[in-house]
């Protein structure tokens, strides 16, 4: 497993009430890393990586839900009664199973066989070059972050998920497509069924070829920006003088 060379203490300043997670996609079982130790679903194991003073790593037999197909761990193909799309009419979350099997159908995994081992850290115990960099932010300090996106390369926010199996779209999606994913807590069956995570906070999902440029543009840009302190009369004003002054350089130039 490849030691931690990025410096990731630039998001320490954003002062998350929860801190960071790396997590590590491996075949072959960590070296230095205590067990998890205990049972959980995939959406709980982030809340276990944050409260945790030290990296962990679980298996399968640790993951007690769908997590352990979503990972890879097990086989693509859930129990026949889930693949055909009569689990989701059972637990009243779809009309009807063809509405289930659609949703089954479009999730992420990360191939049979490919992950027996997952590592976990908190930012400050992150001892490896994580794959994932998972954030758990308010509105403004998810902006933030975001924002540090754009920055520099004009990036769209985009933000996938799912009524069921949303960890596909934490943990799978990112590290497959490449892209940055966020979405709402509060919006998924199982994590709101086993109280993963508090409602109304935004999970920001930052695959390895991301970290870089986030973690650059996070100290070269502004994180306040003018038009955030000025309430809504002076931001007004403060607009339109913008404008105006961009007009006559353009006509003067």
């Amino acid at each position: 497993m490849k030691p931690l060379q990025t410096d990731l203490s630039i998001f320490n300043k954003l002062k998350l009430e929860r801190p960071p997670v790396g997590v590590k996609y491996l075949f072959q079982k960590p070296e230095g890393i205590q067990t998890l130790g205990k049972s959980l679903a995939l959406c709980e194991m982030l809340k276990e990586a944050q409260k945790r003073d030290a990296p962990f790593y679980f298996t399968k037999k640790n993951e007690n839900c769908f997590g352990k197909q979503t990972l890879g761990m097990v086989g693509d193909g859930s129990p026949p009664f889930a693949e055909s799309g009569e689990l989701g009419v059972k637990l009243e979350i779809f009309q009807d199973a063809r509405a289930n099997k659609r949703l089954v159908r479009q999730n992420y995994g990360l191939g049979k066989g490919t992950v027996n081992y997952v590592a976990m850290a908190p930012l400050d115990k992150i001892n490896f070059e994580p794959d994932l960099l998972i954030l758990m932010t308010t509105a403004r300090q998810g902006e933030i972050v975001m924002r540090a996106m754009a920055y520099s390369t004009g990036e769209i926010y985009e933000s996938k998920t799912s009524t069921a199996l949303s960890c596909s779209w934490l943990y799978a999606y990112p590290y497959l497509s490449g892209k940055i994913n966020y979405f709402i807590t509060g919006m998924g069956f199982g994590a709101i069924g086993r109280e993963a995570f508090p409602p109304g906070w935004v999970l920001i999902s930052i695959p390895y070829n991301w970290l870089a440029t986030i973690v650059s543009n996070l100290k070269e840009m502004k994180w306040e920006l003018t038009a955030y302190t000025l309430g809504r009369e002076k931001f007004i004003k403060w607009e339109k003088g913008i404008l105006k002054e961009l007009a006559r350089e353009f006509q003067n130039p």
